[in-house]
């Protein structure tokens, strides 16, 4: 008969293999009622710990995880910077991990070389996700609305985002609209899009009117889409939402260099609130999201996570900034 596995014991008690390890070794982030399941599948099946027990993690790592893609900009390196305060003040160290690969990220947490992980990969493979879910890991995902007993997420609530420039853009009287979105499949961009013709429906405004360009978050994209709509003889906007303001930026030059006025002819909404735009002209309005807030939440929830809170959603609300980007349409 073959010998007794600690996956089994996971199956028995119906935990994940890192629940089980947590158990054993006495974690303190293991809920009474867990461990006492854990302890009697351990009796029911007369589980022995073989040699890989001794790479199951019996202390914390006082370390903590961030998986991206990439980090550069403003939008990575503030959302580094409010995660490494607050992980500081939690007494845990951070780790940035930029990889191609999502596959690494459960290396490391499978590795025990850190206590839990904040990851921003969107696009990622479902059955990963899941893996991921189930693990038993302290996980804070910050590209999607997902949850488990170990994992949260932490949400900018783009939706609302986008909500709230169509509003802002309706009351000022402006109907020939277009959007300049981000990147394709990317949660936050789709979402900011959604809300964005979401509400301009409300407010009568049928979204097969609006017209959508991509932007992909960056200057040049947004400059070089908006400058192609205008010259393929598309109508000209009187009000545009981009979906970040480096976005925003590009497309203001592309409409100046165009003959248009902003915000004489055409109003333009940002999206994050970053340093520059205060400091381009017009000031651009847009939508604040305070990335170091959103970071410190980040390492409070899976903080919260390691100590054995369960895993839930959290949203984090924006605000709208006023500048100079924006005028009403007189009648």
């Amino acid at each position: 008969m073959r010998n007794v596995t600690i996956r089994d014991v996971a199956r028995e008690a119906k935990v994940s293999v890192a629940t089980v390890s947590n158990a054993l070794n006495n974690s303190a982030i293991v809920r009474p009622e867990t461990r006492k399941a854990v302890l009697d599948a351990v009796e029911k099946l007369h589980y022995l710990p073989n040699e890989n027990g001794k790479r199951l993690r019996a202390t914390e790592t006082k370390r903590i995880g961030l998986f991206v893609r990439a980090i550069v900009g403003q939008y990575y390196s503030t959302l580094a910077q409010g995660l490494y305060q607050n992980c500081l003040q939690y007494g845990y160290e951070l780790e940035i991990h930029i990889i191609s690969k999502p596959e690494i990220i459960m290396q490391r947490l499978y590795n025990h070389t850190m206590d839990g992980a904040v990851v921003f990969f969107d696009g990622m493979d479902g059955a990963l996700r899941e893996e991921m879910l189930q693990s038993g890991f302290p996980i804070v995902f910050m590209d999607g609305e997902r949850e488990s007993e170990h994992c949260s997420s932490l949400l900018l609530n783009a939706g609302n985002h986008g909500a709230m420039a169509a509003a802002y853009l309706a009351g000022l009287g402006k109907k020939k609209l277009l959007h300049v979105a981000g990147y394709a499949g990317n949660y936050d961009a789709e979402q900011r899009k959604e809300g964005f013709l979401s509400k301009l429906e409300q407010l009568g405004i049928p979204r097969d009117s609006v017209r959508v360009i991509q932007g992909d978050f960056e200057r040049a994209v947004a400059y070089r889409e908006t400058r192609r709509y205008l010259l393929e003889g598309n109508p000209a906007p009187d009000g545009v939402f981009a979906a970040n303001d480096l976005s925003a930026l590009g497309c203001i030059s592309a409409l100046h260099e165009s003959g248009l006025r902003v915000p004489e002819d055409v109003s333009v909404v940002g999206c994050d609130d970053f340093t520059i735009a205060d400091y381009i002209t017009p000031q651009l309005t847009t939508i604040r999201t305070n990335y170091n807030m959103l970071g410190r939440l980040a390492a409070q929830e899976v903080v919260r996570l390691i100590q054995g809170e369960p895993g839930r959603i959290v949203s984090q609300c924006a605000d709208l900034v006023i500048r100079k980007s924006c005028m009403r349409t007189e009648n």
